[in-house]
């Protein structure tokens, strides 16, 4: 306003000066406010916020004017009100910070990265953000950080601000200390406190801006010098950004933190009566979004675990009364342990359930989520068990087994539920020897055919301890739980228990009072399983592949599992079907499985009733049901489809590989000529052993040689055994031929098959003439294969100098 002489109309316009002045003030007043209140949420909402502050303290420092305020003075005081807001929580959280990124660091083994390696990661994520390794974001990324590093060079070179900075009164140096600072300090943290987990770059995306202006600088000075250069840089940061919206809206972040699977899983068995524990706030909201009624009993950890693992003295008290509690009131505890926070309180935990439940489940879902179940300490009854030798190396001394459970309804025995029901084992064992090899705790439930239907193989204690640790003479008490296996059916199943090494699954042989053999497996009860009430989920089910193909209205196959491709000719195929039935009981079903070749033509068939009969089914009920499928030892390697057949419908379910084994028909010359002709199928004809006498306390390497006569239907084992004149044995091996790369089912005729053995001799054998007995026999009823004539097994006598 232009004032030429006082009057009142003069007046009134320097009246208007002050107001709009008066007015400015106030409104600058209003924006200091906004910018105390969400600088300081932005504090409390992300760490990393204050090197927003710091940039700005700085701009301050060197009296830059910037746009969020025009009053230079009093804009000082904005710092020291947001400092004493942020206050409360740097004094809270500075320690615990400090304490977690330690305990990361430690376990998860970060280390401080290089500074190109840093800043270019930076730039990648601002560039096209986190995408999938397979879309190349390396590559993606450098048309973006070309156009950021034009424009920062233009900024510079010019010396003043951009026209469109200018227009918010923004100064070049704003917005280089703004992408600067940040990243800068960001680096000098992440060498004093390294913390590189995945998508890191996260974690300053706050400065993403600055680098954003830079883009917008380079496109524009294109746009005005190298305008082709400009179109087509600008179709070209179109085209990717496309590609980075579609990969950020249809591929999933962070799979590795899907929970959805793993409560899928726990949704198909708990039930109300059982404990779930809540580690997390973000764990609980979780289970509440994906758990459906009835959901298992949520127990919130106190604290969300801060405290709950330790008290000011180091003990757990509140952990070990907590978990006791659990554990007493439920048949079931499930507990998802996160393993990327240090997971300290979760491994305490877990050592503390292993110690009072039965641990009966370990499943890694992801590398950062681990699902446990134990079960609960509801049974009263235990049968106990006579001690029991492995082998001379460790003693079983107490083997209790629990004959009542949360799911007994009646008298003993227990009947527990198929996918639901777990045998708890209390266990105590002692050392005699010392262990080179690590060895696992073999649980196995097999029905009177020998058939397996559930296995677990563990470490004691859930892994917290190994045989390998034990030193002569120490004992351990042991806890186990096996689960039963969704889809098992109703019937009487036995219990077995071995000791097993974990390179190849060799057994310790059960020894008796007299130290002689008694076979690999201790049979330490027999348990009843039952149908499950209420019905587990379609979940609990261990398919290898989720098929859903109805066949008629009779039953549903809603999945399959073959175990791991290639299979070899003359082994058996472990086809498990998982049904569910359409109907109420039917008669006769058959299953009928068949291979074909590329051109169709069938090259094995195969037909069987479903093991658990069909006039047994109802409407709903989910059930597994095995078939191993012979491999003609004939068949040529190739690809086979595989296809299924039930009342007249066929359905295609994958194609398999197979592979073949070398076959030798060269007739060997054995040291040792024998004729021993086993029932027509095969031959003894020699074996190969060391000069004699043997020296007790050395090995006894022998090398059998078998040819096959026809085919065998049957999976037999050999058995050779050391026994003197009273027919003790001395020493003993049994395995597969070949140590299972022979499998009887895959010989050939007239196949000639070379066997290694090797026994050892204990040192205090007597020197005298032993008798070296050679024979096959069903591991599943022990049964053996006759000889054409007479009795069940070639002998070769063996001189041994005793010490």
């Amino acid at each position: 306003v232009e004032i030429d002489s006082i009057s009142a109309t003069d007046y009134k316009s320097v009246t208007s000066v002050e107001v709009g002045e008066q007015l400015r003030k106030e409104n600058t007043r209003f924006w200091e406010i906004i910018y105390i209140v969400t600088t300081a949420a932005a504090l409390y909402t992300m760490y990393y916020a204050v090197f927003i502050v710091a940039f700005q303290i700085i701009l301050l420092a060197c009296r830059i004017n910037f746009s969020l305020s025009r009053l230079k003075g009093q804009t000082k005081v904005c710092p020291t009100i947001i400092g004493l807001l942020y206050l409360p929580w740097v004094i809270y959280a500075t320690p615990r910070l400090i304490n977690y990124i330690q305990n990361k660091r430690a376990v998860e083994g970060y280390q401080p990265l290089p500074p190109f390696q840093f800043f270019g990661d930076h730039a990648i994520a601002f560039s096209v953000g986190h995408l999938p390794t397979a879309l190349h974001p390396h590559g993606l990324a450098i048309p973006f950080m070309l156009l950021a590093a034009l424009g920062f060079i233009v900024s510079l070179k010019n010396g003043r601000p951009h026209r469109f900075l200018k227009t918010y009164k923004v100064s070049n140096a704003i917005v280089h200390l703004y992408l600067v600072v940040p990243l800068m300090l960001g680096y000098v943290i992440n060498q004093i406190y390294p913390f590189t987990p995945r998508f890191y770059e996260r974690t300053l995306f706050l400065a993403a801006p600055a680098y954003w202006l830079f883009m917008a600088i380079g496109l524009v000075w294109l746009r005005q010098q190298r305008f082709m250069v400009y179109i087509c840089s600008y179709g070209l940061i179109l085209l990717i950004t496309g590609l980075s919206l579609m990969a950020f809206y249809n591929i999933p972040r962070y799979p590795n933190e899907d929970y959805r699977r793993l409560l899928a899983n726990i949704a198909a068995r708990a039930t109300p009566e059982d404990t779930l524990l809540a580690s997390y706030q973000w764990q609980f909201g979780f289970y509440q979004a994906y758990l459906p009624w009835p959901r298992p009993h949520i127990f919130i950890v106190p604290g969300w675990g801060e405290g709950w693992d330790k008290n000011k003295n180091g003990q757990r008290p509140q952990m070990n009364q907590d978990l006791t509690a659990i554990l007493e009131q439920s048949p079931r505890l499930w507990f998802p342990a996160h393993q990327t926070a240090g997971h300290i309180w979760e491994d305490a935990a877990e050592k503390i359930i292993a110690e009072l439940g039965y641990p009966t489940l370990l499943e890694w879902y992801s590398p950062q989520i681990k699902l446990t179940l134990a079960g609960g300490l509801q049974t009263k009854n235990f049968t106990t068990l006579p001690p029991t030798n492995f082998d001379n190396t460790i003693t079983l001394l107490e083997s209790n087994i629990g004959v009542e459970s949360a799911d007994c309804s009646k008298t003993p025995p227990c009947l527990y539920q198929a996918g639901r029901g777990i045998i708890p084992l209390q266990l105590k064992w002692r050392q005699e020897k010392i262990l080179v090899e690590e060895h696992l705790v073999s649980l196995r439930l097999a029905d009177a055919n020998g058939l397996t239907w559930a296995i677990r193989d563990s470490y004691p204690r859930a892994g917290q301890n190994r045989f390998t640790d034990l030193t002569i003479g120490q004992t351990l008490f042991d806890r186990h739980g096996l689960l039963i296996t969704a889809g098992t059916p109703p019937g009487r199943y036995r219990l077995l228990l071995s000791i097993r090494r974990v390179s190849d699954a060799h057994p310790l042989d059960l020894l008796d009072a007299t130290h002689q053999p008694l076979g690999t497996e201790l049979l330490l009860a027999e348990v009843n399983v039952v149908d499950p009430l209420p019905p587990i989920g379609m979940a609990a089910l261990p398919m290898q592949t989720v098929s859903h193909a109805k066949f008629g209205q009779i039953a549903e196959l809603v999945g399959y599992s073959l175990g791991k491709e290639p299979f070899k000719a003359g082994q058996s195929l472990p086809l498990n079907l998982f049904w569910q039935s359409l109907i109420d009981h039917h008669d006769n079903l058959t299953i009928s499985v068949k291979l074909t070749d590329s051109s169709g033509q069938i090259v094995t068939m195969y037909q069987r009733s479903p093991l658990r009969p069909s006039s047994d089914w109802w409407t709903g009920m989910l059930l597994r049901d095995p078939h191993d499928i012979p491999l003609p030892p004939t068949l040529r390697p190739a690809q086979y489809q595989l296809w299924l057949n039930l009342v007249g419908v066929s359905r295609y379910l994958t194609t398999i590989t197979t592979i073949d084994r070398p076959h030798n028909f060269e007739l060997p010359a054995p040291q040792i000529l024998l004729t021993a002709n086993f029932n027509h199928q095969a031959k003894l004809i020699g074996l190969d052993l060391p000069p004699q006498p043997i020296q007790a306390g050395e090995p006894l390497p022998l090398t059998l040689y078998w040819q096959a006569i026809t085919t065998f239907d049957k999976n037999w084992t050999v058995f050779v055994h050391l026994v003197d004149d009273k027919e003790k044995i001395v020493a003993q091996q049994d395995h597969l031929p070949g140590d299972g790369q022979f499998p009887t089912p895959s010989w050939l005729p007239n196949e000639i098959i070379t066997d290694h053995y090797q026994l050892f001799i204990p040192p205090d054998t007597p020197q005298a003439t032993y008798h070296l007995q050679i024979g096959l026999y069903d591991a599943n009823d022990f049964s053996r294969l006759p000889l054409v004539a007479g009795g069940d097994h070639a002998v070769v006598e063996v001189q041994i100098d005793g010490k």
